[in-house]
């Protein structure tokens, strides 16, 4: 009930002031001035609230001036029950009751919940510690400017204290000694409540104090009014310069932040123009309560129900699973409680208060407010949802926020224009009930299709419960290799989801140069293909045709158009493991990419694809299958080693803190949706904008790796598991190397330099590396993956075994294309996508990384896992019937290469891939040249 609470009064001003304290820093880049940003912004939001406190105040004081005589009189005549009775009779003649009297504290009871918001979220700012601001050393404790003895001496909460004595007494003056000692007594209070806390607190309440100096100087003036205009204007073209000719950001945004900031100016002629409008076209609504308050309330629930619940339910709706088990949370539905929770608080709750505060013509302002804003959002939700690529589930895109053509921009704002003009005719010539009808049938429509899209959620959440990975607290071997003495042959193909084929040399080289040089004393034997080619930059089209071969590009799965693409991807996961089981290998799999086509891999299917398999002997084959992503998470985080590595709940808080700020960002026109993202950090004051948790889901199978492997088995070994660790953007902590000495400057022991996963990332890396995207949880893979090495060659398992690290598809980076591929690459897209890594180490190979550029797919994969060790007779697809191909690499082509991104499966067809004529390629010879990727299918 307390979080039910927390969350729809004080969470939505929790965000408020995060996003004033973010807003002033992104200007000024100070959090002194930032803290007296928010101070200014909660002041200013409360102002007509203060106004209503003060019009109430003052007639409760005016009717105990007015009512004081009687009562004394009453008072030195009557006693006990005759005395009660005579006042009452008294009070009700006078149209008073004891308990108005709670009029006097409707000022401070406004404070409360402000104060609870903002000491939650300033106590325990992270950006506040360690920074100083005039004579505060550091506004993430308490200034203790001096001490007497042990007693720190904080002068901020003391001069608070000062200002909220001085500031109550030019208000009270005249007033009596209770309504003076109730000011002093709360000034008290607060100082024993805020004398030990952070100074960034105090200053917020501090400049709250004096920001309401200010106010009850303004009550004694004679045109309060026009010197509060003279002030705005002056603070605007102050901040407009600052914005326009000082700051450094992008020029776009300081141009919306400067017409924003520039429409106060004209705020004379809007209270002219409302006005009018309330006198002559508005009537039939400030003169109509019941109407008025309909339109108020229905706008208020749509705008909540859209917000809240549609807008999350469609990016839930779209992949059920990721949303699922998420830090204790299993089902996906209460993130859209507690998103819909969040703008009942904002758009229901706070505006029922302010609205049953004033009276009709402030009412009919807030109800047509209201109405704007659920016409405009819903034509920038549905007309104008735009497409800004992959959404995680923290709710960031892959890709940065690119903007629309100025022609969409105009239909925007006409359309926009129509949203307010509508309402506005429509009241104008009496047709305010089709005006309430129009808002009811939205309202309606909202709750039919949220209705809807919770039911699709909670039926696909419990049919996927099935693929939810049981959590271990300890780690038990899975994957068993037979040591050399055994005589037994150990084959593994390990996709590395994404990893980028130009990183690693550039890793490699930076370790020799930062670090030990462990990556290549590690990596013995090992060739990397440097020239390979992808078919799609996405795991559904790139991912089949690696494991199962070249049948399974998306245009030879296309050709078999009578079978279900779900069937086919399953078939191609299938076809590696078969072929070593029919050939007496033991076969183990982990995590397959996209098994029955579902996010987290379902491999139930794997018992009914085999079925009828049978090895030389006539016995069915078996296939061990296991996730291992998301199984050792909790494990990992609780692992002392790991301490201070994540944050608890992280990715669940993020969820539900960033719903509501992607509900705003479909909702405000396009033109000011990047300004909303704020680059993926949604206006948070925590740095943390990539899925930490996610990324431990997959970091911790590769972590765990050695423990999970065991070196006892009596039989030839074929494993294959997928890891997605390399899929990560997430920043990771960079710990250069570490050298103990002893007392005379003697090397003890060095540890060496590493990347892991940390709250706060302080070090992103050396020179050269720090500055690429995406490549510290690549780095951190290569250092786990050399742990693992290790391990086999200490266990004497390292010659005879065959080791092949692909990807599926490659990231894009503007690292990767400038290095590799010929400059001013003439197409738009860029073909750094389609260069997955292609790494391999063959039985009893040693020496360096060998880079070759033979012309390769990593379609290849099935041909370098069997060849040699399967015969010939037997390298044949257990289900097509048809051989796996070898074909020279002077010769061959990858026909059918996709730049088209359809990475879900609903973004296709049944039994087909959706792909535009223009986005096939046929590619050969030389990925890097421009002149070998023709257009069209070349067979």
């Amino acid at each position: 009930m307390l979080e039910f609470l927390y969350t729809i009064i004080i969470y939505p001003l929790v965000q408020i002031i995060e996003f004033s304290f973010m807003l002033f820093y992104s200007v000024f880049k100070n959090v002194g001035i930032s803290v007296i940003g928010v101070s200014l912004a909660v002041s200013l939001l409360c102002l007509p609230l203060y106004i209503v406190a003060e019009s109430w105040q003052q007639v409760q004081r005016d009717t105990e001036k007015r009512l004081d005589g009687g009562i004394r009189r009453i008072k030195s005549v009557f006693k006990g029950d005759e005395q009660y009775m005579i006042l009452s009779t008294y009070y009700r003649q006078n149209h008073y009751h004891p308990l108005m009297a709670l009029r006097s504290s409707f000022g401070l009871l406004i404070q409360i919940p402000f104060f609870i918001a903002a000491y939650g979220f300033l106590s325990q700012l992270p950006i506040l510690k360690g920074q100083g601001f005039l004579f505060i050393k550091d506004m993430g404790v308490q200034d203790a400017y001096f001490h007497i003895g042990s007693f720190p001496i904080n002068v901020l909460p003391i001069a608070m204290t000062l200002i909220n004595i001085i500031a109550g007494a030019i208000y009270t003056k005249g007033f009596k000694f209770k309504d003076k000692a109730t000011i002093y007594g709360m000034a008290l209070v607060f100082l024993a409540i805020l004398y030990t806390s952070p100074a960034g607190l105090v200053l917020y309440w501090t400049m709250n104090n004096v920001f309401s100096l200010v106010k009850n100087v303004f009550y004694k003036l004679k045109h309060p009014v026009w010197v509060l205009y003279a002030m705005v204007v002056a603070s605007v073209l102050a901040v407009d310069y600052y914005v326009l000719f000082i700051h450094d950001g992008f020029l776009h945004k300081r141009m919306i932040m400067a017409f924003v900031v520039s429409i106060l100016l004209l705020s004379p002629l809007f209270v002219k123009g409302i006005n009018w409008l309330l006198d002559n076209w508005f009537k039939p609504l400030t003169q109509n309560a019941k109407l008025r308050f309909t339109i108020y309330i229905v706008s208020a629930l749509s705008i909540c129900l859209l917000a809240g619940f549609l807008i999350p339910s469609m990016v839930i709706k779209s992949s059920v699973i990721e949303f699922s088990n998420i830090d204790g949370i299993s089902s996906p539905l209460y993130f859209l409680y507690n998103s819909t929770c969040q703008a009942f608080g904002l758009v229901v709750f706070w505006t029922l208060c302010i609205y049953f505060l004033f009276r009709e013509r402030i009412q009919t302002i807030i109800a047509l407010f209201l109405t704007f804003i659920l016409f405009g959002g819903l034509v920038n939700s549905f007309v104008f949802s735009g497409d800004y690529g992959n959404l995680s589930r923290v709710i960031t895109f892959s890709e940065s926020i690119t903007s629309i053509t100025k022609l969409k921009q105009a239909l925007n704002f006409a359309l926009l224009l129509l949203t307010i003009v509508i309402p506005i005719l429509l009241l104008k010539f009496k047709r305010e009930k089709l005006l309430s009808a129009m808002v009811s049938i939205i309202l309606m429509a909202e709750i039919s299709l949220s209705v809807y899209n919770c039911f699709t959620i909670a039926s696909e959440y419990n049919s996927s419960k099935q693929t939810i990975v049981d959590v271990e607290n300890s780690i038990s071997p899975y994957y068993h290799l037979a040591p050399e003495s055994s005589g037994k042959k150990n084959v593994m193909v390990i996709m590395l989801d994404r990893a980028e084929s130009a990183f690693l040399e550039l890793i490699f080289n930076d370790d020799k140069e930062n670090g030990l040089g462990t990556l290549s004393k590690t990596f013995q034997g090992f060739t990397l293909y440097r020239n390979t080619v992808s078919y799609n930059q996405g795991t559904l089209l790139g991912a089949p045709a690696l494991f199962g071969g070249y049948e399974y590009s998306p245009y030879e799965m296309n050709k078999r158009n009578d079978m279900s693409l779900e069937s086919k991807h399953n078939e191609a996961l299938m076809v590696m493991p078969t072929i070593f089981a029919k050939n007496g290998f033991e076969a183990t799999v982990a995590d397959l990419s996209w098994s029955n086509y579902s996010w987290i891999p379902d491999m139930t299917f794997i018992e009914n694809q085999v079925s009828g398999q049978k090895d030389k002997n006539g016995n069915q084959i078996k296939v061990n299958h296991k996730n291992i992503e998301r199984r050792y998470t909790s494990l990992w985080i609780s692992d002392p080693k790991n301490a201070g590595a994540v944050q608890e709940n992280i990715t669940s808080n993020c969820i539900k803190r960033n719903f509501g700020w992607f509900s705003l960002f479909k909702m405000v026109p396009p033109i000011l949706r990047d300004s909303v993202y704020d680059d993926g950090a949604w206006w948070s004051s925590d740095n943390q904008t990539t899925d930490i948790m996610e990324f431990i889901d997959y970091y911790s199978g590769i972590d765990y790796l050695p423990e999970l492997t065991a070196f006892d088995s009596e039989n030839d070994n074929f494993i294959m598991f997928v890891n997605d660790t390399t899929h990560s953007g997430q920043q990771l902590e960079y710990y250069p190397v570490v050298k103990e000495t002893d007392s005379e400057g003697n090397v003890i022991s060095i540890k060496d330099h590493d990347f892991r996963p940390a709250i706060k990332v302080s070090n992103l890396g050396n020179p050269g590396i720090g500055g690429i995207k995406n490549i510290s949880a690549q780095y951190a893979t290569y250092l786990r993956l050399a742990e693992w090495l290790n391990k086999l060659k200490e266990n004497h398992c390292y010659d005879n075994t065959r080791i092949i690290f692909v990807a599926d598809h490659g990231i894009g980076t503007d690292y990767g294309r400038d290095i590799a591929f010929e400059k001013n690459w003439p197409f738009k897209y860029n073909p750094d996508k389609n260069n997955p890594l292609l790494l391999v180490k063959d039985f009893n190979a040693t020496g360096d990384i060998i880079v070759n550029y033979d012309f390769m797919v990593n379609a290849d994969v099935p041909s370098l896992a069997t060849n040699k060790i399967i015969s010939d007779s037997d390298r044949v697809n257990p289900y097509t019937g048809k051989p796996i191909q070898t074909i020279d690499p002077a010769t061959k082509k990858a026909v059918g290469v996709v730049i088209t991104h359809n990475w879900r499966p609903g973004g296709n067809s049944a039994n087909t891939f959706k792909v535009p004529e223009s986005d096939w390629y046929t590619i050969s010879k030389n990925i890097f040249e421009a002149k070998n990727w023709v257009q069209g299918i070349k067979e």
